[in-house]
């Protein structure tokens, strides 16, 4: 995507920056406002770095826990701090690494412990009080409301800050979809050996099985998710290959050997004792 969600979220941190600096309580409702969609915008930042790897029948999910949850899925460390070196190593391949390592920077993340807890409690001064809260006297506490803004501030700015952002290292494999031809480039985590991939070319239903059994590029194999299903013809019986996806009732197709169309139905077989 195109969209620079990271300087939006500068944007609206500026924005709660004005709103607290001008030192009305009755604008730091604005305050809060504005430092959520900062959130928003760098936890959507944090899914842009993860696009390709992102399903877009996910693109509709706007709160962002739910859009950091759903990267713990990609990624278990996606919400986690990370620093990056370089150096040069003593012979190219070989461990050890480098004995001088030049260290670029800290990336700063938002960890989803911290997100619920802090879009949450801002989230809880958006609106006018209850009347359980009205009638108990419980008004708004804004010496806590600042200090909370001012504490959620501070961490925002830090992360935009980061000198670097959206390291999104990992161990990946790419195929060609043999359905639509879209490159499938997936993430290869080092304790599982069965792992499945999906294509997210535009109407594809296409799954693929991906074994990792010695943890080696070279021993990774795809295998399409789905099943062989012969022709209902029985004087032809040509097998025909359907994606898992598709392995349900009102299915059908045409046979490329008879010409006769097959259709996947429910049904009921009674046996006599």
């Amino acid at each position: 995507m195109d969209i620079n969600y990271r300087q939006i979220a500068r944007t609206h941190l500026e924005f709660a920056k004005t709103e607290m600096n001008s030192k009305n309580d009755y604008r730091l409702k604005y305050a809060a406002l504005e430092l959520r969609m900062a959130l928003e915008g760098i936890i959507y930042d944090r899914a842009n770095a993860y696009a390709d790897e992102f399903p877009p029948e996910e693109y509709a999910t706007w709160q962002p826990q739910k859009v950091l949850a759903i990267l713990l899925e990609i990624a278990p460390y996606a919400d986690k701090d990370s620093s990056l070196s370089i150096g040069v190593e003593p012979e190219f391949g070989v461990a050890p690494p480098s004995e001088e390592m030049k260290q670029l920077g800290t990336e700063a993340v938002y960890s989803l412990k911290s997100l619920k807890k802090h879009y949450n409690q801002l989230g809880h001064y958006l609106h006018i009080p209850s009347l359980k809260q009205s009638l108990s006297g419980n008004d708004i506490d804004f010496q806590k409301l600042r200090n909370r803004c001012e504490i959620i501030l501070s961490f925002v700015d830090e992360i935009l800050k980061s000198p670097i952002f959206n390291c999104t290292f990992g161990r990946f494999t790419s195929i060609p979809c043999i359905s639509c031809g879209k490159i499938i480039r997936k993430r290869i985590p080092d304790n599982q050996e069965e792992i499945e991939a999906k294509c997210f070319g535009d109407g594809c239903t296409a799954i693929y099985r991906i074994t990792n059994k010695n943890k080696e590029d070279s021993d990774l194999t795809w295998s399409p998710y789905g099943e062989k299903i012969p022709c209902a013809n029985q004087s032809c019986q040509h097998e025909f290959f359907l994606w898992h996806t598709e392995v349900k009732a009102g299915t059908n197709w045409l046979c490329p050997k008879c010409d006769g169309r097959n259709t996947l139905s429910l049904g009921v077989l009674f046996e006599e004792k």
